[in-house]
């Protein structure tokens, strides 16, 4: 079995301007929850100083790249705005 793997960035944000940083547990579930439909796995989770790193796998799908030295398409998201409209935080897939 191969696999092929996706890094997704959960940026922290903050509440107010010089408030505490958090993640958005209710973002961050919707993100996971969609990314399982397509296949996604969570593997595991870090913290990293702008927010927390979380790893994903899915086995390889037919037409996909098998060797590191070939060329993968790169997914593009668009930045989540919170729901009261400050767009403090966001999510980005690499």
């Amino acid at each position: 079995m191969q696999w092929q793997y996706k890094t997704i960035l959960v940026e922290f944000q903050k509440d107010g301007i010089l408030g505490e940083k958090y993640i958005d547990e209710d973002e961050t579930e919707a993100v996971l929850n969609e990314e399982g439909r397509s296949g996604w796995e969570l593997v595991t989770a870090t913290l990293v100083p702008e927010g927390m790193m979380l790893f994903c796998k899915r086995e390889l799908q037919p037409g996909q790249p098998q060797h590191a030295d070939e060329p993968e398409e790169i997914e593009a998201a668009e930045a989540i705005d919170e729901p009261d409209g400050s767009g403090l935080g966001s999510i980005r897939i690499f």
